[in-house]
């Protein structure tokens, strides 16, 4: 009988040790637990543009094709797309047909001669030839910048060709197809920014100078003139654009960095993870106001100075342990 106590007596001892032993290994485990790492911004007072956002194309109200006075070949272009030119100045210089034809049949009889009175005869017919060619200049008619060309030297062109066309890059301006719900807002003077796809060329700063009184039925949008003030050569009229017109402004609000703001899709609500303490990830439902390139206006649910998660926050699950790392 003391020998079965005796084990029963080692067999619990055992059980305790093994208990112990688990306890202490899931102890260890919690402790090397990996946290998430998410870099974080503080909320903060800021001002936020309000801004629309419209396509739109450029327009010129000087905008001319120069073209060929007489028929002939193109001897000499002297300009290229997005070169300046003053009032006059030579663009093209094309010679008559006539002249070309003498010039060709002088040359075609001095490659034909065989003796020295041929070439004699070839060369004197080729130099008078030269002297007397008709040649047209044909110029600007206006000072401008060039912005197509549509020959190329040694070309043929009739009277009446297409040569280059020239622009008057003062009466150049950009037209934006705003959305007709916007027009109570759009007020002559506002700021605008018009930026083209495809052309390495900086962002246009301009003003609104005027809103169309009729509007677009199919669209449901209306035209807006914009004033730019420096517009590059090389853009031409008809030009694709992208504008954002400033029709207002929110001062001194709640805003954080947009990559910390998240969409609920399903639900259709906006939240943030908020880091409380340093250390814990909550998922926390905001309002959203208005928003610009850098930054998004928190109408409810943070107050300045809440640090929200701005990456690594994408799929936690709520009140997750995370470490934190400044941006």
């Amino acid at each position: 009988m003391t020998r079965v106590r005796s084990i029963i007596a080692c067999l619990f001892v055992t059980t305790l040790i093994l208990n112990g032993c688990g306890r202490k290994a899931q102890d260890d485990e919690a402790d090397v637990k990996p946290r998430a790492s998410v870099k974080v911004a503080p909320a903060r007072l800021g001002n936020i543009d309000n801004l629309v956002g419209a396509t739109g194309s450029f327009d010129v109200l000087r905008d001319e094709r120069i073209r060929s006075t007489i028929q002939g070949k193109v001897e000499k272009v002297f300009v290229l797309e997005g070169d300046t030119v003053n009032k006059g100045s030579v663009v093209v210089s094309v010679m008559a047909q006539e002249s070309d034809a003498s010039i060709s049949g002088a040359l075609q009889l001095l490659n034909q001669a065989r003796t020295d009175a041929e070439k004699k005869q070839a060369e004197d017919a080729l130099r008078l030839a030269r002297l007397t060619a008709s040649i047209a200049n044909i110029t600007a008619p206006f000072p401008g910048a060039i912005v197509k060309r549509f020959v190329t030297e040694g070309e043929l062109v009739t009277q009446g060709s297409d040569l280059v066309e020239i622009v008057d890059p003062k009466t150049e301006y950009f037209v934006a197809n705003v959305p007709i719900n916007y027009l109570s807002a759009l007020k002559a003077g506002e700021r605008a920014v018009v930026t083209i796809p495809g052309m390495d060329i900086s962002p246009l700063h301009g003003v609104v100078q005027a809103t169309s009184p009729a509007t677009d039925p199919s669209s449901q949008s209306v035209q807006v003139r914009i004033d730019l003030r420096h517009i590059p050569s090389l853009v031409a009229g008809g030009t694709f654009g992208n504008a954002r017109i400033e029709i207002g402004e929110a001062r001194s609000v709640v805003v954080v960095p947009k990559e910390a703001v998240y969409h609920d899709d399903e639900l259709n609500r906006y939240f943030v993870w908020r880091v409380q303490g340093d250390s814990i990830a909550l998922m926390t439902q905001v309002t959203v106001g208005l928003s610009d390139s850098a930054d998004v206006q928190i109408s409810s649910g943070l107050s300045p100075g809440d640090v929200v998660a701005v990456s690594g926050g994408y799929g936690l699950p709520d009140s997750t342990d995370v470490t934190v790392e400044m941006k």
